[in-house]
């Protein structure tokens, strides 16, 4: 049963932005075009959280995460795919936060685990299949006669994400061709190949891949550099020293509650899956070019390549 949380009841407040076609007087109506669509980032939805229908024999259970109205949403939405961190399968509460933000900024975000299982004392190993195996869900609930999400998604735009151990599922699953974006969240493979995944898995990306990390505090933060330094595709490495390993999550400043990170985060979330997925160029402002949005953000260091 479709809900919306009481977080997510206030932020219905917000304005949905929606765009009109321009006529142009006296002009065929072949010429009539709509404006480009606004930046993600400008865009705030009501959101739903519910379970994800068992349409298939998949690796796991999932939570989706979508616009309450999708006729107020132009277009078909875009996918991300995102793995919880310690590789669990079957809760999905650590990550609520992160992926309601990121559905309310205009995203179908289909979550690793049951929509009712907040199990956080969960510890696994990665297993990609979780989330190659949510791309195939939402390809057929695209199609699924009497889904709400039928002909409403876009199955050309599809992300992967992940969060320290989910990030490696997300990292392996982004050979997939279907895959048009990868970001890497307190993550990367380590040297010796540990949990399974070694590094020769990078030389198999083809998309755009982001790596952010919280710094030296962050046990990840060797690897994210390292990894970032390996790939041969596009690639951003964005570092929040402040954040450490959960920072962005739980919204933790050097250790201390402070929400505005995780608000940061949201926005290098919203803005990286904008500008890969959707193609905006303002999003692709807040990564590349001198003045780039995210390294005038006080904290963030950011270096690109292959762009």
């Amino acid at each position: 049963m479709a809900f919306v949380k009481p977080a997510l009841a206030a932020a219905a407040t917000a304005l949905v932005a929606v765009t009109a076609a321009v006529v142009v007087p006296g002009a065929p109506e072949a010429e009539v075009a709509a404006p480009p669509a606004p930046p993600a980032a400008g865009v705030f939805h009501p959101v739903v959280r519910e379970g994800a229908a068992r349409t298939g024999d998949y690796a796991a259970e999932y939570t989706v995460y979508r616009p309450a109205d999708l006729d107020r949403v132009r277009g078909r939405l875009p996918v991300v795919v995102f793995g919880n961190g310690a590789c669990r399968h079957t809760s999905n509460d650590e990550l609520l936060t992160l992926e309601t933000l990121l559905a309310a900024h205009g995203f179908v975000v289909v979550a690793v685990g049951g929509f009712d299982e907040p199990a956080l004392t969960e510890n696994g190993s990665p297993v990609p299949k979780v989330i190659t195996d949510a791309i195939t869900w939402a390809e057929r609930e695209n199609g699924r006669p009497g889904s709400e999400l039928r002909a409403r998604l876009d199955p050309r735009r599809i992300g992967v994400a992940g969060h320290s151990c989910g990030g490696l599922e997300a990292l392996v699953a982004g050979a997939d061709p279907r895959v048009k974006s990868v970001l890497s969240l307190d993550s990367g493979f380590f040297a010796d190949g540990t949990l399974g995944c070694g590094r020769e898995n990078l030389r198999n990306l083809h998309t755009p891949v982001l790596f952010a990390d919280g710094g030296p505090s962050d046990v990840a933060y060797a690897n994210s550099g390292e990894n970032y330094d390996l790939v041969t595709v596009p690639a951003v490495r964005a570092t929040n020293a402040a954040a450490g390993h959960t920072g962005f999550v739980y919204g933790q400043r050097d250790g201390s509650p402070d929400p505005s990170v995780r608000e940061e985060a949201v926005r290098v979330l919203v803005a990286w899956f904008d500008f890969t997925l959707n193609g905006n160029r303002t999003a692709r402002g807040y990564f590349l070019g001198a003045g780039c949005g995210l390294c005038a953000t006080p904290g963030w260091t950011v270096t690109s390549k292959n762009f």
